[in-house]
């Protein structure tokens, strides 16, 4: 509401000079009738005017777009801007000093508050090009309510005794009560809430968030290939549950990631220049320590198999897997090493450990229940892991099926090893990455 006001509007100065006058005018009048201090009420009338000023001199900083009242942000996040604390600090002296001029401190609550929604119900219908918000009546009535509390300390240790009276509590609430219906009725029949600035708060945290993203992106392209390396392309796409799949390109190859997980679920090289016959033991050594770096903690437990080059100078992979009671859990880590010994790829799938029950079908009874699934067929090979089933995480048997022994595999076959039911494992999706 007055962020942009001090120093910002030109007829700010004349329109403070003219309330002041009238308002001084009056409080003067009243203090004498009343035999108040004229101090107390000079400085009334000045707190008074500044408010009135600040918030009703007209702007063109707003589209002027009338009846809409932006709902602000949650609980105490409207705090977190300079408006909101500018706001609370508005209120405090007029709450203060009407306590003090009135000594009435219920009264003088239920009149700053009811002057605050007054004031944001005039903004959303005046087309001032003044915005309505209701971060500014919250920060507004924070402000009017530590200010009567400090005015009421005060009163408290001048008068020696406490300046609740019954009079005041029933003005006090009567006012409180009149004007709460009358102005919650204004709002909700002739004002529409909008959400600019939880909208605007959201795009600066997505932005803030899009500016890590590539930071991140480019410090890890840069340890992959080589430091100063160009992201040629990049893209992210939105996953569930806030999450994001991060991809670059570069000249040397590229790079796909998780967000806000940062961890890589693929790398690749374009080309690898070195040359060499890397032993079983030197390969073993580079993928380890590429996935200690990279997945120090997902790696934990996991058994790493080593899958030869075909020819003599391909290259050679390391798949890392983890095995809990005996069942292989999703988690997957596929390096690819060159002759060389240098990591040239990756393919990661690193989702937590699933719970699941005790798997009680043994493999020769899951072997004997998928041939007779598929009558005159034999199973080959048969691995025990976890799969979600039906959105569940289930052991599975995992059973190749071929007509003869040494053919090639017709189809697989999966059971469940709790039921011994054949059952269809969902397909992977993004919790499985």
């Amino acid at each position: 509401m007055i962020e942009a006001s001090i120093g910002a509007l030109p007829g700010l100065i004349p329109a403070f000079l003219t309330i002041a006058t009238i308002l001084g005018i009056a409080l003067g009048i009243t203090s004498k009738v009343r035999d108040k201090p004229a101090g107390l009420s000079l400085l009334l009338a000045v707190a008074l005017s500044g408010v009135l000023a600040v918030t009703l001199v007209p702007s063109e900083g707003n589209s002027g777009k009338t009846g809409i009242c932006d709902v602000g942000l949650p609980a105490h996040a409207f705090l977190t801007s300079e408006s909101a604390r500018l706001n609370v600090m508005l209120f405090f002296p007029v709450s203060c000093l009407a306590v003090l001029f009135f000594k009435r401190p219920i009264l003088a609550i239920s009149g700053t508050l009811t002057l605050t929604c007054g004031i944001e119900l005039f903004q959303s219908w005046a087309g001032l090009g003044r915005a309505c918000s209701y971060d500014d009546i919250k920060a507004n009535a924070l402000g009017s309510f530590l200010g009567a509390l400090l005015g009421t300390a005060i009163l408290c240790l001048w008068k020696r005794r406490v300046p609740f009276t019954r009079a005041d509590t029933l003005w006090g609430a009567c006012c409180a009560a009149i004007g709460g219906l009358t102005l919650t009725a204004a709002f909700s029949f002739t004002v529409e809430p909008v959400h600019w600035e939880a909208a605007s708060q959201l795009r600066r945290e997505n932005m803030h968030d899009m500016l890590a993203q590539d930071a991140w992106l480019q410090e890890t392209v840069n340890n992959l290939y080589g430091k100063d390396t160009r992201i040629t392309q990049s893209a992210s796409e939105k996953l569930k549950n806030g999450r994001w799949r991060l991809s670059a390109d570069t000249a040397q190859g590229n790079v796909a990631a998780l967000w806000p997980e940062r961890k890589l679920i693929r790398f690749a090289l374009r080309s690898e220049s070195g040359t060499g016959t890397a032993s079983e033991g030197e390969t073993q050594t580079a993928g380890d320590r590429f996935a200690k770096k990279w997945f120090p903690k997902d790696i934990v437990g996991a058994k790493a198999t080593h899958r030869p080059p075909d020819g003599d100078r391909g290259p050679h992979t390391l798949t890392y897997r983890r095995y809990i009671d005996g069942v292989m859990m999703p988690m997957r880590l596929d390096v690819t090493i060159s002759a060389s010994g240098r990591v040239t790829g990756l393919t990661a799938r690193t989702p937590e450990d699933p719970n699941i029950p005790k798997a009680v079908v043994t493999k020769d009874k899951a072997k004997k229940q998928a041939e007779r699934t598929a009558p005159g067929t034999t199973a080959l090979p048969v691995t025990l892991l976890a799969q979600r089933v039906n959105h569940a995480w289930r052991p599975v048997w995992m059973i190749s099926i071929a007509r003869e022994r040494k053919q090639n595999v017709e189809s697989t076959i999966f059971i469940d090893a709790v039921t011994a039911a054949e059952v269809s494992p969902d397909p992977i999706g993004d919790g499985d990455l």
